[in-house]
């Protein structure tokens, strides 16, 4: 009986994936697209048409089709391909992702969402709930999170608690950037683009051998584009790009051992992303669109039921952003013997940035914001990986210290009273994990690990008045004069996460898993404290993932399908609340359980060695499960609130063509659609703070000649110009803050050598 059905569960599979790739792609993809081959019937066609795609999810390079995790991965080909230009866009293609900016309007920060799960502020004092990595270095701020894609290799997502291997601030997932590897070969390549709105791209790379086992791989951007939006009465732009970003690898291979220093650099000076306000309280006396006027009122409201456009504002102040980046890695990995290896990665990373933005959207000066901030971080990991004669037990195990030390400055003008905030936080964390694999049969393996981490944190805050000078305003006796007056706090925290992962072989080309992961967002303190009684502690949060998942092939690699379900219980979750008698006293508290549940699926089709279509979808149920706060506090949520920035439902299509000339060129057609259904800014879930359902659609036509050293291709993005938000806050019987896009339509081409 095992036989026999160890012999037709492959024929099942095999007439299951054909079945559905007539169905679905049938309706995906029109007639002409096949017109080509249509002599050719899948179920005739062999040959692998779908690459193999190396992920390093599990700290060790392994097939994504072997490896029993979540994980998408883009190659650079890919990237380029869907017109990806920063990592924001990444959030488009990814089951269950949302990727969004706010750091104080500078569209270099990025705040990743997985699963439901994330975290939008940008301050010292909270950290992400996904985890950023480039070439496995720990990235702990948002802001300059939305990385140039530059001379990359892939980047890799992985959703789900990562919790084992990569440690806090992944309950979510952790996206992890793989820069390109030296290959010791002399080349590069040079690439330009130009398009509407004045944008001019110019990006080289290349690498030069210095011997049999040294060499050096450079590349820099350079991105500029005119603004998207404009302040009215100034004419200044708004939501422009201007930056420049350099990568660069000094890599030396010996018999057993490599090494590699890395740096990289993103230099930004652009304006603010273009941002309206959709709602004021009466008494601010202020409007969301104003006219010249005349004498004493040169502004004045524009006429009633007049809508002015959301990609301008009427303010007078200067919203220019400022942003630097550095990074330097160092990278040893040993081979000790056949089976064991070592790795040493130190590394340090500096941010700084300026952000600027105002409340009020309106010439007068109602609630403006200036605010400044800097991120120091070093960190050193040692692994340590085997497996025994038999290579039926792979391990990893491992220590990590990490160091943070950084602020943020915050120049306020409420109503024409000026204030100053300065929080400070040092961070000192240390890491032990261990993680191994085990094959039980030929058919059957089981992964196991844990991670024990400790974390300190050191907290300085000072909210101090000035006068009309900007100087420390004093009291009628002389003394300073303070919101908060200087506060110090530390806390410390100890966790262990982890996970238990079995798999099963159905065939060699589908496997079944379940897997348990927890994972932790560290403790932090309240980001804004406005009060005495506003500075706080709180703890770490929880998440316990149970997902179940297929990952398979079939039609000789034409077809491949992988589908997660999941379930998820968020516990001690970090919320804001307010005190009853007061507001303005908005505290930061493990205030509430949340429960998430969703299905994801990622489809790569070929449907002959011309055409292919990738596409994508998911499902999450993300909401507030119970609220656990004390009685003289308020929390803006309730039981059954959705979590923020979770579209319940994502999907994306892509396909492909890619048609030989006689000349022995080839041409490739490509458009991509990305939808997300409606989701919330903020837990509270008021109307005023809801974005609705859209979508995005791109396109790409581009030739590449014989020899494939140069390309030319035309491109265009968001064609149906979408307006849509990436930050919607609403604070009630105040004020409605959005921030716009600045992906508008735009149309360009974009010229590539190969050297």
């Amino acid at each position: 009986m095992e036989t026999a059905n160890q012999s037709t569960m492959p024929l099942c599979w095999a007439s299951c994936s054909q079945w559905l790739l007539t169905g679905v792609l049938s309706l995906l993809v029109p007639n002409w697209l096949l017109a080509e081959e249509a002599a050719i019937s899948i179920s005739d066609t062999t040959g692998t048409l779908i690459d193999e795609i190396i992920v390093t999810a599990r700290k060790r390079e392994e097939s994504l089709q072997e490896t029993p995790i979540s994980v998408t991965a883009f190659s650079a080909d890919a990237l380029q391909q869907a017109n990806m230009i920063d990592l924001r866009d990444i959030g488009k293609y990814t089951p269950g992702m949302a990727f969004t900016s706010y750091g104080m309007g500078s569209s270099e920060a990025g705040a990743m969402f997985l699963r439901g799960i994330g975290q939008s502020d940008h301050m010292v004092t909270t950290d992400p709930g996904v985890g950023l990595y480039i070439d496995g270095v720990y990235v702990g701020r948002n802001q300059g999170a939305a990385l140039d894609l530059l001379d990359l290799e892939r980047v890799e997502v992985l959703r789900g608690p990562q919790g084992t291997l990569f440690g806090k601030n992944t309950i979510g997932g952790a996206v992890n950037v793989v820069s390109r590897k030296p290959s010791m070969e002399n080349g590069g390549e040079v690439e330009l683009t130009v398009g509407e709105d004045g944008r001019f791209n110019v990006l080289a790379a290349g690498e030069l051998a210095l011997g049999e086992r040294t060499a050096v791989r450079a590349g820099v951007q350079r991105k500029k584009r005119d603004g998207v939006g404009e302040q009215i009465f100034t004419r200044e732009e708004s939501g422009d790009e201007d930056s420049v970003s350099a990568r660069a690898q000094l890599f030396w291979q010996g018999d057993a051992a490599e090494f590699s220093l890395a740096a990289d650099m993103t230099r930004a000076r652009q304006a603010a992303m273009p941002h309206s306000f959709y709602a004021h309280a009466p008494w601010l006396g202020i409007s969301t669109c104003y006219t010249n006027g005349t004498g004493a009122e040169p502004y004045v409201p524009c006429p009633s039921g007049t809508e002015g456009d959301p990609f301008d504002s009427y303010s007078l102040d200067d919203l220019d952003t400022e942003q630097d980046l550095f990074g330097l890695s160092a990278t040893w990995s040993w081979d000790l013997n056949d089976r064991l290896s070592l790795k040493s990665i130190t590394a340090y990373r500096d941010m700084e940035y300026l952000g600027n933005l105002e409340f009020d959207g309106a010439p007068q000066v109602v609630i403006h914001y200036l605010e400044s901030g800097k991120s120091d971080q070093f960190s050193q990991e040692f692994q340590l990986v085997g497996q025994n004669d038999a290579g039926t037990l792979n391990w990893i195990a491992g220590a990590y210290y990490f160091t943070e030390d950084g602020y943020n400055l915050q120049d306020d003008n409420q109503f024409g009273a000026l204030d100053q905030r300065r929080s400070d936080v040092e961070v000192s964390s240390y890491a032990v994990f261990g993680q191994g694999t085990v094959d039980l049969s030929e058919r059957v393996s089981l992964t196991a690990g844990l991670r024990y981490t400790n974390e300190d944190k050191d907290y300085d805050v000072v909210y101090r008045s000035l006068d009309a000078n900007g100087q420390q305003a004093l009291n009628d006796q002389g003394q300073p004069v303070y919101r908060v007056p200087p506060t110090s706090l530390d806390d410390s925290w100890d966790a262990v996460s982890g996970t238990v992962s079995i798999q099963y072989k159905i065939t060699e080309d589908a496997m079944l898993y379940a897997t348990y992961s927890r994972g932790f967002r560290s403790g932090g303190f309240g980001a804004r404290p406005s009060r005495p009684s506003s500075v706080g502690v709180y703890d770490p949060e929880y998440v316990d993932m149970y997902e179940v998942g297929l990952k398979a092939e079939a039609l000789d690699n034409r077809l491949r399908t992988n589908i997660a379900l999941y379930t998820s219980d968020y516990d001690d979750y970090q919320a804001q609340v307010n005190a009853l008698a007061d507001a303005f006293d908005t505290r930061t508290l493990n205030a509430a359980k949340a429960e998430i549940n969703g299905v994801e699926l990622e489809l790569t089709a070929v449907l002959s060695p011309a055409v292919r279509v990738v596409g994508s979808f998911s499902y999450t149920d993300a909401k507030i499960a119970e609220v656990d706060i004390d009685p003289s506090l308020n929390a803006n949520f309730s039981k059954g609130s959705r979590l923020p920035y979770v579209s319940k439902y994502t999907y994306s299509i892509s396909p492909q063509v890619d048609v030989p000339l006689p000349s022995g060129g080839s041409v490739l057609l490509r458009a991509d659609y990305a939808y997300r259904s409606a989701f919330f800014g903020q837990i509270a879930n008021a109307p005023e703070e809801r974005e609705g359902a859209y979508g995005l659609f791109n396109a790409r036509v581009e030739y590449l000649s014989p020899d494939e050293k140069w390309s030319l291709a035309a491109y265009g993005v968001n064609l149906a110009d979408k307006k849509y938000t990436r930050v919607r806050n609403y604070f009630p019987g105040f004020i409605g803050f959005a921030l716009w896009n600045t992906d508008r339509r735009e149309f360009g081409v974009k010229v590539r050598y190969r050297l």
